[in-house]
């Protein structure tokens, strides 16, 4: 069968045209004998509005920019990324929402500007971290155009934001090590201007004390989420003999490289050292060029 028009769909559900559009956007004011028929019919025949159509009658593009950061191979190969975009990309094609991503470079304002505000209509942005926010978020703001944060920062108290429980996490992670008997928990964390490693080390150095534990400065390492710092890391710290029985990692990505270093070495995990991530990501290592 041809695909139906919202006039057909309005004959087949014995309503008017603008029943059909209310049902379609879930306006309230429809009787619900009325909304039970049209949606029995959309579901029958498979009805799927045409989106200029759409667009012009609700004034909206339907359409969702996802404003990344650019670092390199880590913006894609990353695998908390990876999952992250793929679970917008699925929420948006159930709303009926089509996805741009785009990876700001060079000077963002101008970019936001030119590019992705004056050439193309978004109804909104999904900003992927507080590096994103504090360059595009001034421009958004002008403009009046709806965004919200992945990770929250209190520097942007006016801004809608979605995030995990770091401190819990990671809290919930150090003291599983040390219940199982771990007193000296070294930490490969991020970098220590973002707000999710600052609680991340909170919830680590809080679960240390809470176990009676040894809390020591000189067993956290920076690294920057990548596989790589996580395999230098624990590179640099094998190379001198590392004092401690177990590592917290604040990401899993780090735990990869972590845990492949120990495998050159020899280093059996968890018999010779533990290792605990943050993420619950589907782990796989891939080779760290030397």
């Amino acid at each position: 069968m041809e695909k139906l028009t919202i006039d057909q769909v309005a004959s087949l559900a014995c309503v008017s045209r603008s029943v059909v559009s209310r049902v379609l956007n879930n306006h309230p004011n429809v009787s619900e004998e009325a909304r039970r028929r049209v949606l029995e019919v959309i579901k029958k025949y498979n009805y799927r509005p045409s989106s200029v159509a759409r667009s012009l009658a609700t004034r909206r593009t339907y359409e969702i920019c996802i404003l990344t950061p650019r670092r390199g191979n880590e913006a894609l190969a990353n695998g908390f990324w990876t999952l992250l975009h793929l679970g917008i990309f699925e929420q948006c094609i159930q709303r009926g929402y089509y996805v741009s991503l785009s990876m700001l470079s060079g000077d963002a304002e101008e970019e936001l500007e030119d590019r992705l505000l004056n050439e193309h209509s978004f109804d909104g942005f999904v900003l992927l971290t507080s590096e994103v926010a504090e360059r595009v978020i001034d421009t958004l703001r002008e403009r009046g155009t709806p965004a919200v944060l992945v990770g929250h920062d209190p520097a942007y108290p006016d801004v809608s934001s979605v995030d995990v429980d770091n401190f819990g996490g990671a809290y919930r992670a150090v003291r599983h090590l040390c219940r199982l008997g771990h007193r000296r928990v070294a930490a490969i964390l991020g970098h220590p201007e973002l707000q999710e490693t600052r609680d991340r080390r909170a919830g680590y150095l809080q679960a240390l004390q809470d176990a009676g534990a040894e809390v020591q400065e000189t067993l956290i390492e920076i690294g920057d989420y990548s596989q790589r710092s996580g395999y230098e890391i624990m590179q640099r710290w094998l190379e001198r003999g590392p004092d401690f029985s177990a590592v917290f990692c604040a990401s899993d990505t780090m735990a990869i490289g972590a845990l492949l270093a120990l495998y050159e070495a020899g280093v059996r995990v968890p018999d010779q050292m533990a290792v605990v991530g943050f993420d619950d990501l589907p782990c796989r290592s891939t080779p760290v060029r030397r």
